[in-house]
């Protein structure tokens, strides 16, 4: 990894908006680009992505905040290729830490970012549709190959 890494991800949307599973919008951010892309996604399903949702079993990925001695979630670009894994299908770019425990005192973990390969929704993973999903990969490829960066800060964000 380079010294300096100019990348972070910045996961966005709002704490149940709408009826059924809302979208998210997982933006990458260059220091001195700018966006470099965006993707269309969802965390959990629709049963948890309201407020209060962060500090339960399958709710949204909770923010920094939300989590004790936490100060930084990270995207490792190095993949897990799940194949038999029905939920991803594929790689599996794992958000670390792997555990962490939120302000309520409940045990969160296991996020990676992946395809959406099952049922609509995840148990809090940042899952992305096939379109989404192929332009993702080829993004972070072309990043940890030119710019040999080997993770990104990562930072969940709801309103």
């Amino acid at each position: 990894m380079s010294t300096e890494n100019p990348y972070i991800l910045v996961l966005s949307g709002h704490y149940d908006r709408d009826p059924g599973l809302d979208q998210y919008l997982l933006a990458l951010l260059h220091v001195t680009k700018g966006q470099v892309n965006q993707w269309l996604c969802t965390t959990s399903h629709a049963d948890g992505q309201k407020r209060g949702s962060q500090h339960q079993w399958g709710g949204l990925i909770p923010p920094v905040h939300h989590c004790e001695n936490l100060n930084q979630w990270w995207v490792d670009l190095d993949p897990i290729y799940m194949p038999d894994n029905v939920g991803v299908r594929g790689n599996f770019y794992r958000i670390l830490p792997y555990i962490v425990k939120t302000i309520a005192g409940k045990q969160r973990g296991d996020f990676g970012i992946h395809f959406d390969a099952n049922a609509p929704g995840s148990l809090g993973c940042p899952v992305m549709n096939r379109h989404n999903w192929q332009d993702f990969e080829n993004t972070i490829a072309k990043i940890k190959a030119s710019d040999r960066v080997s993770k990104i800060p990562f930072f969940p964000l709801y309103s």
